[in-house]
């Protein structure tokens, strides 16, 4: 690693915050994007409140939820639920009005770029013993958004839906940190940056390669995005039983496309990702 890298490395990762970010859906043709946004604190820095003492007992399971089987997600949910003492039902899913339009948002002052091979697995930003999540939420941007203003304009803001809504929630209930929120780093996979809510504009944003896999805060998102939307798919099965959607969970295999171009389309597929991408009529 350069000097200059190790130089911004270490701008960045004595900032005890950190916001990580992962989504689900994109390459579906049916259902939602769905982005959790977690936030993580260093108890080096930060105590936490007497009354939160988390187990745990997920660490070990964390991992991209794409390298993961489907019970071994579900498995890591469960824990995770227990642990929070939460049900499905009680994670914060963040409001449409939060960000109506995407044109609301605005481009990070501060932004990173990592390669995967420039950290190792035990980086300060992947801290297992000192960082604790105190608190996850669940953005989304429809079918009928996804066609209108294309999927990773969509992305975004399913993100800065959840990062609105962290906001409300960590003054309401972690007051000792809402004016920290800003010094949180933004970290995700990819090499993309996101278009954010101008109130996290100021915030580092750092993307990482393969950082779904590198980074346990991320990782967690990426588990609780992914179960919880799958969970949606399967209850849509319930409303369009035709489509099968409880076993493909809206993904363009074969027999899904088949279904689609014996009976149509429903309400949830994205008509735009069925006409220019995979040249069918719906």
């Amino acid at each position: 690693m350069n000097n200059l890298l190790k130089e911004q490395i270490f701008k960045f990762v004595s900032v005890p915050l950190i916001i990580s970010i992962d989504e689900v859906g994109r390459g579906c043709v049916a259902g939602a994007v769905v982005s959790c946004v977690s936030l993580w604190i260093d108890t080096t820095y930060f105590k936490l409140p007497c009354e939160k003492k988390y187990k745990k007992l997920w660490l070990e399971l964390i991992n991209d939820s794409k390298k993961l089987t489907e019970k071994k997600r579900q498995e890591c949910f469960d824990i995770i639920l227990q642990d929070y003492e939460i049900t499905l039902q009680d994670i914060i899913c963040a409001e449409k009005d939060n960000i109506k339009s995407f044109n609301m948002l605005t481009d990070s002052k501060n932004k990173l770029h990592f390669k995967a091979e420039e950290f190792s697995s035990g980086n300060i930003l992947n801290s297992k013993n000192n960082l604790e999540c105190l608190q996850f939420v669940i953005g989304q941007a429809g079918p009928a958004e996804i066609d209108s203003i294309n999927i990773w304009n969509a992305v975004q803001l399913s993100v800065a839906r959840a990062l609105i809504e962290l906001q409300k929630h960590v003054k309401i209930n972690f007051p000792f940190l809402e004016d920290q929120l800003s010094n949180a780093i933004i970290l995700m996979d990819g090499k993309h940056f996101l278009k954010v809510p101008t109130e996290f504009s100021q915030n580092l944003q750092v993307t990482v390669t393969k950082a779904d896999g590198l980074f346990t805060s991320v990782g967690f998102s990426s588990i609780i995005a992914k179960v919880f939307r799958d969970t949606q798919m399967i209850q849509q099965d319930k409303k369009f039983p035709i489509f099968g959607f409880a076993k493909h969970k809206g993904y363009g295999t074969a027999s899904h496309l088949s279904l689609i171009q014996s009976h149509g389309v429903c309400e949830i597929h994205r008509k735009s990702f069925l006409t220019n991408h995979l040249n069918l009529t719906p």
